[in-house]
């Protein structure tokens, strides 16, 4: 454990040790919970994107508008959706 000072806006600096191995730069985003009287920091990873050949395709099907693969960026949108009500709660 390495402490760390808190600054008058709430900010910490992460060791860049722990930042190095996880993969943590300035585009990351965490989740910050609070467990048992500990704050605990966790990085977000985005959803990867669905393959063209995942059984997904087979099981859903062409909607009624007529379009195939109408899902192939849900993943995304879902992660966007989630940073965007992140970034409204902070």
């Amino acid at each position: 454990m390495k402490p760390v000072k808190v600054t008058s806006k709430g900010q910490v600096t992460i060791p860049v040790e722990i930042r190095s191995s996880l993969g943590i730069d300035e585009h990351s985003y965490l989740e910050v919970s609070e467990i048992d009287n500990e704050i605990r920091l966790r990085k977000l990873v985005r959803a990867r994107p669905l393959s063209a050949d995942d059984p997904i395709w087979d099981l859903i099907g062409t909607a009624e508008s007529g379009h195939g693969r109408i899902a192939e960026n849900h993943d995304s949108h879902l992660a966007e959706g989630e940073f965007a009500r992140w970034r409204e709660s902070s």
